[in-house]
């Protein structure tokens, strides 16, 4: 099989680049956005808006925004790290490294591995958000507090996105470095990729330019406060801030193997630190080697089937390798995707709660323009009404008072989503495109893909949206 080429690139791709982002910025309302398009041609970056809507100051290539849950890659990595350095396999059991782990379902608790964590197949409830304070404690006390959650589904059951499950990754970090969390990803990965603009504490946040994040409320945005950062949670990505540029550094890393300085420039291998030789080293293709099927695609084209590896969203488009990640806080959003083979990135943050939107067509557009990749043509899947009343009902979100509901009406499938505010709830139409699948139309979350999960006698046990699980209630609506 000879290697995939990349196509053409037209030489205004930048300018292009810079439209298309212009003019969706303006279409969706949103304060700001930090952009970056690597290619084999070079880097281009793109900087728009502004940092706060109340105190603005231009957005540009050095300006700080929350990551989000793209610092599960940096777990994920720091924890191949100290695999390199003998210190753990990956398919370790958990209480090899924590034999005082505990959770609500001992024989969970017991047979969890490390890869289980980093490929979100723990079963137990994932969206678990308990501050234990400020201190270098955090982490280690959220770990103790997870003794009693509840386990949704057995383990490696229904695949189902997990936040908590990072937690106790980084407790093993923080076991195995003999530093805290954030302080051994900055040791092992951070400095060693020269990402010295990538932080964890608003201490050193607030020294630097930031976006502060904005809501959507009706047609306007309002600036989010507080500006939520919990240090429990950042192993699964509540506090890390990054730039553009230093994301590019990660992404040239995670693509080739770069180990860069400051200046972007490769480090020579006589000079490089001990963590940077082994990140050097390290077979990347392990992050990716081995997946997990996790139903409709998270960062993929609308339909179609993903995968996760080591913390990484795969998807091979028309046999592309995507490797994908992205992150939401409040009133912050990121994406960040690479095509390895063909030495390709897209990296996208902005200060707004529908930031994902923007991203996701301004992504659709790279892998066009760039990767000549097109969205596969879904057809609709005709179901009968009593069928489709079978999917309709009320999903319970784990955690918190409110609920995801599916109505059937006007011959379709409304899906009412809770908000962040005291807005009433969204609503999005539904398009089947099987007997238990579909994807959103229209809005924010278009193409994100809905699916409804049976239990052992056949009925629908779950709903599956944005990977995450959401119960069933006992009787439908």
């Amino acid at each position: 099989m000879t290697a995939p080429t990349t196509p053409a690139i037209p030489t205004d791709l930048a300018e292009q680049f810079e439209h298309e982002a212009r003019r969706l910025l303006g279409e969706l309302g949103i304060p700001g956005v930090t952009l970056g398009l690597l290619t084999p041609d070079g880097n281009h970056f793109v900087s728009l808006g502004v940092t706060s809507l109340e105190n603005p100051l231009p957005v540009t290539s050095e300006t700080l925004f929350q990551i989000g849950s793209t610092t599960k890659t940096l777990t994920s990595l720091t924890l191949s790290v100290l695999e390199a350095q003998g210190k753990l396999k990956l398919d370790d059991p958990v209480r090899t490294h924590l034999p005082d782990f505990r959770l609500r379902d001992e024989s969970v608790a017991a047979a969890l591995t490390v890869r289980d964590l980093l490929t979100h197949q723990g079963g137990f409830q994932g969206d678990l958000f308990e501050d234990t304070g400020d201190g270098n404690d955090a982490v280690a006390r959220v770990v103790d507090f997870m003794a009693g959650v509840q386990q949704m589904v057995p383990l490696r059951g229904h695949w189902s996105y997990n936040n908590a499950g990072f937690y106790v990754a980084g407790r093993v970090i923080e076991v195995l470095s003999g530093m805290t969390y954030d302080a051994a990803v900055t040791e092992l990965v951070l400095r060693p990729l020269g990402m010295d603009a990538t932080l964890f504490s608003a201490n050193q946040i607030m020294t630097h330019r930031f976006a502060a994040g904005h809501n959507k409320i009706g047609d306007g945005m309002a600036v989010q406060r507080p500006w939520m950062m919990m240090r429990s949670a950042a192993p699964a990505g509540s506090t890390c801030s990054s730039t553009v540029q230093d994301m590019a550094r990660y992404a040239h890393y995670i693509m080739s193997g770069t180990v860069s300085g400051p200046s972007s420039e490769p480090v020579a291998e006589e000079t490089q630190s001990a963590p940077a030789a082994l990140l050097a080293a390290l077979d990347r293709s392990t992050l990716w080697a081995h997946t997990v099927p996790t139903g409709l695609s998270l960062n993929g084209f609308p339909g179609t089937l993903g995968e996760m590896g080591q913390s990484w969203f795969v998807d091979r488009p028309s046999g592309t390798l995507i490797l994908s990640h992205g992150g939401t806080t409040h009133g912050q959003q990121s994406d960040f995707w690479v095509a390895p083979d063909l030495n390709v990135a897209f990296i996208a943050m902005t200060n707004a709660s529908n930031g994902h939107a923007l991203h996701r067509r301004l992504s659709d557009w790279v892998k066009r323009e760039v990767l000549g990749l097109t969205a596969p043509t879904l057809e609709a899947y005709a179901l009968p009404p009593g069928q489709m009343q079978a999917l309709a009902g009320e999903y319970a979100v784990f955690g918190l008072p409110v609920s995801v509901t599916v109505r059937a009406e006007n011959g379709g499938l409304t899906l009412m989503l809770p908000t962040m505010t005291d807005e009433a709830p969204e609503r999005a139409a539904l398009r089947l495109i099987g007997p238990d699948r579909a994807v959103i139309v229209g809005g924010d979350t278009d193409g994100f893909g809905v699916e409804f999960l049976p239990g052992a006698d056949g009925q629908v046990e779950f709903l599956r949206l944005g990977g995450r699980l959401y119960p069933r209630a006992a009787q439908s609506v």
